[in-house]
């Protein structure tokens, strides 16, 4: 009798955990995809795409590197297009230092505590076949909008997967908002409407780490990270080690604040990385596996995807060959 007592008490605890959790689920997924996010406005000028450029030419082999990288600003009078992903360097969010988070991470895709720690798990990013925007000056707009929240992992340990979506256009000098909207953004994520550049994002938000846990993950950072086997056979290879003015160059250049990439100490002391972290990222679709290191080595892989044409696997490598970000490239023939 004492035993059916017990299992049903179990039962109602089990159930109410389970409402618990829906409930949240419920409130999050409700509030986030529910909130208007403001409008990232920017001018197509070359500066920020050529100090990128500048940024990232010595990791090149030189039988990359374009002829027409110098030193000197280019010029908006002889338009170019902005090289693919080097939209990262625009569009920056348009929010004040009171709305930055302790960690450095602003509060637009945050959804509040308990979840503190934020990570970019993965996404995708889509480009025009006729070529990205043009550095010409004109008014741009890139316009955010939460698509999903999911909820994974057990009650007391979730991780708040969000969804975000960034479509970026040209828009016209004194143009409303709700033309712009209408214009750029659509329902479905398989419309393009007259975005330029569409990118996911999916970011993951988590409890801050417990002492117990920092101590574990402290011990040993090698030990405790998990090494997981990369793809065999690589076709192409470029081993890099990004250096500490490399990642402060892009943090710069991103307008990204957060401190997992800029303050040693709480990387280690809050995160329990062993070093600051590097950034990571016509179709291309990502995924962050492991962390990356601040002036450790690491190796960018790719090979043409099998009975796939146009279409390559991407993968980066660590210090120690194991897998930390994989992707997927899709190709044009020029």
């Amino acid at each position: 009798m004492k035993r059916n007592v017990l299992l049903a008490l179990g039962g109602r605890r089990s159930a109410i955990a389970l409402r618990t959790y829906s409930s949240l689920c419920d409130r999050l997924h409700r509030e986030l995809t529910s909130r208007i996010l403001p409008l990232h406005f920017d001018y197509l000028h070359t500066q920020p795409s050529h100090l990128l450029s500048l940024t990232l030419a010595d990791l090149l082999p030189g039988d990359l590197i374009s002829s027409r990288i110098h030193t000197a600003l280019p010029s908006v009078t002889h338009a170019s297009r902005m090289p693919a992903g080097h939209h990262l360097a625009y569009f920056p969010p348009q929010v004040t230092l009171s709305q930055l988070l302790p960690d450095g991470t602003d509060i637009l895709h945050s959804p509040g505590g308990p979840f503190e720690r934020r990570l970019w798990a993965g996404g995708s990013v889509r480009f025009p076949v006729t070529g990205g925007l043009i550095l010409n000056g004109a008014r741009a707009v890139c316009i955010e909008t939460i698509r999903d929240v999911i909820v994974k992992g057990r009650q007391g340990a979730e991780k708040v997967i969000v969804k975000i979506e960034r479509r970026m256009g040209v828009v016209r000098e004194g143009e409303e908002e709700g033309s712009i909207r209408e214009r750029i953004w659509k329902e479905t994520e398989d419309e393009n409407g007259h975005a330029t550049i569409i990118e996911n994002r999916n970011l993951a938000f988590m409890r801050k780490k417990t002492q117990d846990e920092l101590n574990f993950d402290r011990m040993d950072f090698d030990n405790c990270q998990r090494v997981i086997k990369p793809p065999p056979s690589p076709e192409y290879r470029l081993k890099i080690k990004p250096t500490r003015s490399l990642l402060f160059r892009f943090s710069a250049l991103t307008f990204n604040a957060h401190s997992i990439h800029l303050d040693e100490a709480y990387t280690q002391n809050v995160e329990a990385h062993l070093a600051r972290s590097d950034h990571t990222i016509r179709e291309f679709d990502y995924r962050n596996v492991a962390p990356l290191y601040v002036d450790e080595p690491l190796t960018i892989c790719g090979k043409p995807k099998s009975g796939k044409e146009n279409v390559w696997d991407v993968w980066i490598e660590g210090k120690n060959g194991g897998l930390a970000v994989r992707g997927t490239a899709f190709t044009s023939p020029v």
